[in-house]
């Protein structure tokens, strides 16, 4: 009896010490409680090959039994945290900057703070349970999301007007960019209209609207106008009438754009008055010299008669031109224009006559 007794009293005393296991994932387990990972490792928190105890095991010091797996899975969401803590303090000051209406001082922040987003998303999508996911989604996400998206226009249209300036002073053609920075403003526009995000400070479109002109008029200075006047070659000057032109109506359409009168007339004097004296000191002479070369393509088709008739407005457009060049005191153009629509002009009646 007593060895009856005895037996029983080791066995359950053997029942109490030992752990029991309820499997936290698949795979068997080895005779120390544990196996190697070998499927959906990362879901789990482990490397590839890794050997862990699953769901528990043995300090091999103190003989107490330990839940490795939950320790892990808890040692990561606390990381995770520490990071989201992390991320929340650059949100506080990201608000505050964007609060300040300074677009460069967020444009400095910006690569910091979406980069810490991204690295918090990352490590969330691995903690364990997704009503901890959804916890910390919403407590570091969200809101920074918020403020990342709320500035992101903005920010990108800074960079592409840095790029396009950069391209200007490098004597580039910037159309293809300038059409891109309109796409990007209107894309602006309809976003945040749908999404109803906060309207950033005024001051921040003040200033990327300023800059745009400015970079704009820089850029309608380096079409050198007034070195192609020079060349005294009017067919030249007529082929790049229309693109000065255009330039110069952009440009007044930018600086429309812009915040106070003052800045306005400060940016056209600078660049729209000169621009117009240049266009208006040979506007004249191009008149003259496409007039012809419409009378001459009349000629050549037969049609004699409305090219006579095209004389008498050609006629009219030389003493328009001396009056206004008279009355307007511009800069004497170089002789060869004038030689060069003389020319023109004797071929043509000559063979008209």
């Amino acid at each position: 009896m007593k060895k009856i007794i005895f037996n029983s009293f080791l066995f359950g005393l053997v029942v109490l010490l030992t752990p029991t296991f309820a499997s936290a994932h698949p795979g068997n387990t080895d005779s120390n409680g544990g196996h190697y990972c070998w499927t959906n490792c990362e879901e789990w928190g482990y490397d590839y090959g890794e050997y862990h105890y699953h769901n528990g095991g043995y300090d091999d010091y103190l003989y107490n039994y330990v839940d490795y797996e939950k320790q892990l899975r808890q040692e990561y969401y606390n990381e995770t945290v520490s990071e989201g803590d992390y991320l929340l303090k650059l949100l506080s000051n990201f608000n505050s900057v964007i609060s300040s209406g300074d677009i460069k001082k967020i444009d400095g922040l910006y690569d910091q703070f979406t980069e810490q987003i991204s690295y918090v998303e990352y490590m969330i999508g691995s903690v364990y349970g997704s009503e901890n996911r959804d916890k910390l989604i919403r407590k570091y996400i969200r809101p920074s999301k918020i403020a990342k998206e709320r500035v992101i226009y903005e920010v990108s249209q800074l960079r592409l007007l840095s790029d396009i300036s950069y391209y200007v002073n490098a004597d580039y053609d910037v159309d293809d960019e300038f059409a891109k920075l309109n796409r990007l403003v209107k894309r602006a526009e309809q976003i945040k209209k749908a999404g109803g995000y906060q309207a950033v400070p005024p001051k921040i479109n003040h200033y990327l609207r300023y800059q745009e002109a400015l970079i704009q008029g820089n850029y309608l200075n380096k079409i050198y106008f007034n070195e192609i006047i020079e060349t005294g070659s009017i067919s030249y000057i007529s082929e790049e009438y229309d693109y000065f032109t255009k330039q110069i109506q952009i440009t007044q359409a930018k600086i429309g754009k812009v915040y106070g009168e003052d800045n306005r007339n400060k940016l056209e004097n600078q660049f729209v008055r000169p621009a117009k004296i240049l266009k208006e000191r040979v506007i004249y002479e191009v008149s003259q010299y496409r007039l012809l070369e419409e009378i001459e393509s009349l000629y050549y088709s037969g049609d004699e008669s409305t090219a006579r008739n095209y004389l008498s407005k050609l006629d009219r457009l030389q003493r328009r031109a001396i009056e206004i060049k008279a009355a307007g005191g511009y800069k004497s153009l170089p002789p060869s224009i004038n030689n060069e629509l003389e020319s023109f002009e004797d071929w043509i009646r000559n063979n008209l006559e």
